[in-house]
């Protein structure tokens, strides 16, 4: 009789104290969990935009055509990307992510910055073609390894699990 009196306290103190403790650990990583889906996609698809609408607005420069909508349109991607890394900023818990987020800025900055400088010059020669090609190439890969290492901490907010940046994967 002791024991089930004891077997009942100890299933209702595991009710009263231990489930609610269990409930909030799930809805913490329920939120969690939402905000790495929600800022993967968001962040994707505003990295998507900014990276089509540089494709778009180099050629046009390389051709000598006006690009001022083109770059605009970057400036207002820059301006929402930097908007919502703020955001993200609490769900960090390494200065890992902030850095990141701001490397990025500072990366798509740079892409823009290579569209004004670049504005006027005439790109016919093969040499001026090849010297355009390789400025642009260097201004795009600048924004890779931030990126990916945001994406990483965004990740890790979830407890994905994410490939760190600069492991090397084996092929099978």
């Amino acid at each position: 009789m002791w024991f089930t009196l004891l077997a009942l306290l100890a299933g209702a103190g595991g009710t009263y104290f231990v489930a609610p403790r269990v409930n909030a650990e799930f809805e913490a990583q329920k939120i969690k969990t939402d905000f790495v889906i929600r800022n993967f996609n968001d962040l994707r698809q505003k990295m998507e935009d900014f990276q089509a609408g540089f494709v778009i607005a180099s050629q046009k420069v390389a051709a000598g055509e006006p690009a001022r909508e083109d770059v605009s349109r970057l400036q207002e991607l820059i301006a929402r990307v930097g908007a919502q890394n703020i955001s993200m900023m609490p769900m960090f818990t390494t200065a890992n992510g902030p850095k990141a987020a701001g490397e990025v800025t500072v990366a798509m900055n740079a892409m823009v910055s290579f569209l004004f400088a670049n504005a006027g010059k005439t790109v016919e020669t093969p040499e001026q073609v090849a010297a355009f090609t390789a400025e642009l190439n260097k201004t795009s890969e600048g924004l890779v390894r931030p990126l990916l290492e945001l994406y990483v901490e965004i990740g890790k907010v979830g407890r994905l699990q994410p490939t760190e940046t600069a492991t090397d994967l084996k092929e099978e």
